[in-house]
């Protein structure tokens, strides 16, 4: 019996699964997606599996070890450039969770539903897009509350760094730009910013006051770190509280929720 191989048909087929898998991935483990790296990371790993289906010369438990391991953690090492081998380590099983997840649902609705290869293959590509925003969204309503952030505030040509935590029910804004503002104990801006040009009034209202003042300094510049991404928030507007904002110094400063959505 002889059968008719296209490879270039093979090399989009793996292209487009390797696509699917390296998303699935990014959202199972929280990681940002860096298109150029994926479409070259998936570019890569069907290359590797066209030449391995070319040119058989290793036993096929060899080539599945190989295509597990060693192309495995290349994908992932052009599509995350993670860190550390421990990283590294992490997004290769994420990523051969991801491809068992998809093998899988390509074997159902094949089997199932009687669908073709490219048929089977549109289903399960819109299924994997939901799949991963569903455990893009959980993942992020189970750490909502308890991620610190890094937060830099530039002023005078100096810089100072706080741990922050991502606010919902910060709802204060400056009344002149309207912009949202965060908050930062007094005491964590000594030696910082001791002189300031001038001072806006920030209106608030909380549980056992009726209204107040906050007073607020707007700084040169705010650099927000996390994922391996960087927001900067030119003249930003943080307000000063007296009293300390964590009582077991988890956080020195409060930041808008919508400034890391």
């Amino acid at each position: 019996m002889e059968y008719e191989f296209y490879l270039d048909l093979f090399f989009l087929w793996v292209f487009f699964l390797d696509l699917l898998a390296l998303y699935l991935a990014s959202c199972l483990g929280r990681m940002p997606v860096r298109v150029p790296g994926f479409l070259a990371a998936a570019a890569a790993g069907s290359v590797c599996n066209c030449v391995l289906a070319v040119f058989p010369v290793l036993p096929a438990a060899a080539e599945l070890f190989l295509a597990a391991a060693g192309i495995g953690s290349l994908m992932c090492w052009m599509a995350f450039s993670p860190g550390t081998p421990g990283e590294l380590l992490k997004a290769d099983g994420l990523l051969l969770g991801a491809a068992c997840i998809l093998g899988g649902s390509l074997f159902s609705l094949k089997e199932i539903f009687w669908l073709t290869d490219w048929e089977s293959l549109a289903a399960a590509s819109g299924a994997a897009v939901m799949a991963g925003l569903f455990f893009k969204m959980a993942l992020r309503e189970k750490e909502r509350g308890r991620e610190r952030f890094l937060v830099r505030l530039f002023y005078r040509g100096e810089q100072r760094e706080f741990k922050a935590l991502a606010d919902s029910g910060n709802r204060l804004r400056e009344p002149v730009s309207g912009k949202p503002v965060s908050v930062v104990y007094i005491g964590d801006l000594k030696g910082f910013c001791d002189s300031v040009d001038g001072v806006v009034y920030i209106p608030y209202r909380a549980v056992g006051t009726r209204a107040g003042l906050l007073p607020a300094v707007i700084f040169e510049k705010m650099e927000i770190v996390w994922e391996k991404r960087t927001v900067e928030i030119q003249r930003p507007v943080v307000a000063v509280a007296r009293e300390p904002l964590s009582g077991d110094g988890g956080f020195t400063m409060l930041i808008p929720e919508q400034f890391v959505v």
